[in-house]
């Protein structure tokens, strides 16, 4: 039990998290602002404490709000949690061209009609559903190449 509690149950959500708020932290994307940065899990519980830690925006000495490096830097992929409260907040936070359709295979597979379904009963106009199954993919891959 020890080992799903500090791994996959939340550990390793919590370590990513922590390390995502680090590198935010020391400025380092103040230097590359162009910088995307991909965190699975609907953004590894970081998402859920946007609100409390946006008071580090008074002492980190960022050039930026902490909303700002979300919505430009961070994008966030599903990893198989085909989630409708995830993705309203995801949504909410960093944007419809921020999210990416990722499987955490093979910690956990999904089938295509599962997937179908879940993009189908999203509350995301045909446009946005494209661009979370591939586009965005396809635009942040091209970006990354030019670079």
């Amino acid at each position: 039990m020890e080992i799903a509690l500090s791994g996959y149950a939340i550990g390793w959500h919590l370590d990513a998290g922590v390390q995502f708020l680090r590198l935010l932290l020391s400025g380092v994307l103040d230097r590359n602002p162009d910088l995307p940065l991909i965190l699975g899990h609907w953004g590894e519980l970081v998402l859920y404490y946007v609100d409390r830690l946006q008071s580090l925006d008074r002492s980190s000495g960022l050039q930026q709000p902490l909303q700002t490096y979300l919505r430009r830097n961070l994008y966030l992929g599903t990893s198989g949690m085909l989630s409708y409260e995830h993705m309203r907040r995801a949504l909410g936070i960093v944007g419809p061209d921020h999210l990416l359709f990722l499987t955490d295979y093979p910690y956990q597979s999904v089938t295509g009609d599962v997937v179908s379904g879940f993009l189908n009963g999203s509350e995301v106009s045909d446009e946005q559903r494209g661009c979370f199954a591939a586009g965005n993919w396809d635009r942040l891959l091209s970006q990354i190449v030019r670079s």
